[in-house]
């Protein structure tokens, strides 16, 4: 059953019938009954999950939509919130001083946010989406209209990272299944009656961080724009928006710079105070603008953070991402029926969580994290 999630269902059907002698057509296993069979034990692993997480949110005293019902407990929750003393964070800013130049000296005063204890925090978790071909309903029949635009199918991961190091990967078809999952799965392994907060690491969409904002708000909790993402985002909106290669890449050493260092205001007037002989399309430039300014409490000191030994980065989702989905279904003419991707998903899920041998025997998932203590062999 797990060949699949490493190779298609053709060459696991021809590794099957040889493991299985099934030289017989009449007895040899069709690759389409091999999709059946994924699918089929994929949703049940999700309505599994389902039944759990419905069950913890229930017990802990939220509704099956992850809603506080008691608002009292939300203040206990958030008095608990841990950050490091105001004289580290002064020692390291002294520190970062003496290895910039003036100009990007970082002020105490200027600093606003908060620093979490490395050693009390609830979890890391790297939220992503991540896209594959969607499968047509029918052929194109003889005569029918133009092709349209490719249909995409999202399934959204999240990789939880426990302060003591500990990894458990979760997917589900949408970003707000998924932020109730993560909640359930905080509240059973305890980490919502700890110290600390929760620190999401997240793209910038608007649709992971409405969802974060929607289900956490009553919690301690921040939101970091993943430092990966934003020079991704920098670099591909530069590349439309500015002329030259050389200029290009001068402007965005220099806008990094600045972002590297917390300091928007800086990074958006780089932007503004462009030439116009310099802008080759302005729309991308100002869709960059706009991405920093609507990000910007998102958007912390990243030197700071690196300094004080904190992620500034999602690359465990990112790794999740090439695991669970890309490295099995974005390969080209490889297209996928919403069901289909997210069940192939949910099995390659269960097996790095090395959930596979307790489904196997009792269809049941611990939903822990020392359930992935023994990683799965390559």
């Amino acid at each position: 059953m797990f060949f699949p999630c490493e190779e298609t269902f053709r060459k696991s059907e021809d590794k099957l019938n040889r493991l299985w002698w099934r030289e017989e057509k009449a007895d040899r296993i069709q690759f389409r009954t091999l999709a059946n069979m994924v699918e089929r034990e994929g949703k049940r692993i999700q309505e599994h999950v389902w039944n759990k997480a419905e069950a913890i949110m229930q017990s802990n005293g939220f509704t099956p939509e992850g809603l506080l019902i008691e608002q009292k407990k939300a203040f206990e929750l958030r008095a608990a919130d841990a950050c490091l003393a105001q004289e580290t964070v002064c020692q390291m800013i002294e520190a970062l001083n003496t290895e910039n130049a003036h100009e990007r000296h970082i002020d105490v005063a200027e600093v606003q946010e908060t620093f979490e204890d490395p050693h009390q925090v609830k979890a890391n978790i790297s939220l992503d989406e991540v896209c594959c071909k969607k499968q047509k309903a029918s052929a194109r029949k003889k005569g029918s209209p133009p092709k349209e635009k490719k249909e995409r199918i999202t399934n959204t991961l999240a990789h939880i990272q426990s302060g003591a190091g500990d990894t458990y990967t979760l997917n589900t078809a949408n970003v707000t299944d998924m932020m109730i999952l993560v909640l359930a799965f905080l509240l059973h392994n305890g980490l919502m009656r700890m110290a600390g907060p929760v620190v999401f690491f997240t793209d910038g969409a608007r649709d992971l961080r409405g969802a974060i904002e929607h289900l956490f708000g009553v919690l301690p909790f921040k939101i970091i724009l993943d430092w990966y993402h934003l020079e991704k985002k920098c670099k591909d909106l530069l590349s439309m928006a500015i002329n030259g290669k050389q200029v290009k890449q001068q402007i965005l050493t220099e806008l990094l710079a600045w972002l590297w260092l917390g300091k928007v205001e800086r990074a958006v007037k780089v932007l503004t105070d462009l030439k116009e002989d310099a802008i080759k399309n302005a729309t991308q430039r100002d869709n960059l603008i706009n991405y920093l300014s609507r990000n910007q409490d998102c958007i912390p000191c990243y030197a700071l953070r690196k300094k004080l030994g904190l992620r500034v980065s999602s690359n465990p989702v990112e790794k999740a991402n090439d695991v669970l989905v890309s490295n099995r279904q974005k390969h080209n003419g490889m297209s996928w029926s919403p069901d289909g991707s997210t069940s192939l998903a949910t099995l390659t899920a269960l097996r790095r969580n090395s959930e596979d041998g307790n489904w196997l025997l009792h269809h049941d998932l611990r939903f822990q994290f020392d359930a992935a203590t023994q990683k799965p062999a390559a």
